[in-house]
């Protein structure tokens, strides 16, 4: 049936934060706290952290790697915030800022539930540079909507210091639950918020979603210092990223998922077969081999996951099998894929969820910049645009909704023409917010130009189903809100 939506607004967070320099902190000391006690007087040598990602009701995969150090550089080569340029040829990335240069040696994860029950163990596994010392454990045999707490062992010569997390793995189908979960995207390096990382990481990990969401511009490879031209230079990105203490704890209790956009496949708009003159050798297709190896994975970049009654989630690929930006639109260009668009299609039919979140990269409805040449919400993918906005109108009954990336302001825009819902998260930080159109009241009916993340929250109950979208500010206040209930 017809969902009913209501809508609520409190006040912006027009905090004003001061810009501070790029010394980092050391992660062993911000996450001193949560080290058990045996650890201490080891280094943990998991400087880039855990990330928890693919939950299902029964599985989680956990991505893992070994450091030299405990801590990311806190000195080396500072990177510009103005006029960024490629790393010198030659030059080893352990000389630059935030650096976590990687060690041989093995891990091991072990699972537990609440009660400390073992419930996986792995083998000691060797890590080495060909994976960059990194490694995905898939975890298997879990129970649905239950506690765990994991171990993450390291080792050289002797055993290091360990390091601890938790998630909780996702209901059954049938099961009637609350979810909640968070939405971010465009965190930046060169405008995050301060030394220690950026403000929403704090935000999400107060909020406490079952899980979050990080849908594209993980990295910028082309436009924050050093600017790529190697796989070595693209993996220190990440290393720098997810050594940020606010990022690094967050992500230790809080699981995700993780989606790609241009700026952490390639370059800005990227499509396959483009080149990028100022990023050579490091071409498009390198890139499209980096990202599954710094986050967790499966083996398809479009997935769907399933949270109980209440939720389903539909994550796209924008990249790997798109049409170049710039071939004339017609009926065969595609940002998808003619295998990807059926796939979404046949998913989105086939769900039985209260309410289906389509988890995009870029925009379907926007209203984008004219100058723009990259998504369903331009004139260059008009025809794909207007068949898939037209499709959700004819094929669902007020139950689904977009969730995009890739803008740096927040928004919520209904489609006139289709009465499509798409609400835009913006960017990580009050810094990188920009770029807007303006505000178009035949599409807005909300419109920031600050950073924050999406709060999201599924509320199944008896034969009614409400689905709540929140916009936050960075620091986790909301600015606007609506509520959407539908009879199930």
């Amino acid at each position: 049936m017809d969902s009913v939506a209501g809508r609520f607004r409190s006040a912006p967070g027009l905090v004003g934060l001061s810009r501070r320099g790029f010394i980092g902190w050391s992660l062993a000391s911000s996450l001193g706290s949560l080290v058990p006690l045996e650890a201490a007087g080891r280094e943990t040598r998991q400087a880039t952290g855990v990330k928890v990602g693919e939950l299902t009701p029964t599985t989680a995969t956990i991505w893992t790697r070994r450091t030299q150090r405990s801590g990311r550089r806190t000195d080396g080569i500072a990177a510009r915030r103005e006029k960024p340029l490629p790393a010198p040829a030659g030059l080893d990335t352990a000389a630059f800022e935030g650096s976590c240069p990687g060690a041989d040696g093995a891990m091991r994860l072990i699972v537990k539930t609440g009660a400390g029950k073992k419930a996986w163990a792995s083998d000691w596994t060797p890590v080495a540079g060909a994976t960059d010392y990194a490694h995905l454990f898939k975890v298997t045999g879990l129970k649905a909507a239950t506690d765990y707490a994991f171990t993450v062992e390291t080792r050289g010569r002797k055993l290091d210091g360990i390091l601890t997390g938790s998630f909780r793995t996702a209901p059954v189908e049938d099961e009637q639950t609350p979810i909640d979960l968070a939405m971010l995207s465009c965190q930046k390096y060169s405008q995050r918020d301060d030394d220690r990382g950026f403000f929403l990481y704090d935000a999400i990990r107060q909020f406490k979603p079952q899980f979050c969401l990080s849908v594209g511009d993980n990295v910028y490879y082309d436009s924050d210092d050093p600017v790529v031209n190697s796989t070595a230079v693209a993996r220190h990105h990440w290393h720098r990223m997810y050594s940020l203490p606010r990022v690094a704890e967050c992500l230790r209790v809080i699981p995700g998922y993780w989606v790609k956009d241009d700026h952490d496949c390639y370059s800005d708009d990227c499509f396959p077969g483009m080149v990028t003159p100022k990023m050579a050798p490091f071409t498009f297709e390198e890139g499209l081999r980096v990202f599954p190896t710094q986050a967790p994975f499966a083996e398809k970049p479009y997935r769907r996951f399933r949270w109980g009654r209440g939720l389903e989630i539909f994550l796209l690929e924008g990249r790997d099998f798109r049409t170049p930006n710039r071939a004339p639109d017609s009926p065969l260009k595609s940002i998808w894929g003619k295998e990807q668009k059926q796939w979404l299609k046949d998913a989105l039919m086939s769900s039985r969820a209260d309410w289906k979140l389509i988890i995009s990269p870029t925009p379907w409805v926007g209203p984008d910049r004219k100058n723009k040449a990259d998504n369903h919400s331009n004139e260059v993918y008009r025809t794909e645009g207007t068949e898939m906005r037209r499709w959700l109108k004819e094929n669902t009954r007020g139950d689904t909704f977009v969730l995009c990336g890739d803008r740096h302001w927040q928004y919520h825009s209904i489609e006139p023409a289709t009465g499509v819902h798409e609400f835009g998260c913006g960017a990580a930080s009050d810094s990188h917010a920009s770029g807007t159109p303006g505000e178009d009241k035949r599409y807005h009916q909300f419109h920031r130009v600050k950073g924050g993340f999406l709060a999201i929250k599924v509320r199944p109950e008896g034969n009614t189903s409400k689905l709540i979208v929140e916009h936050r500010d960075v620091h986790g206040a909301a600015v606007y809100g609506n509520s959407f209930e539908r009879r199930v």
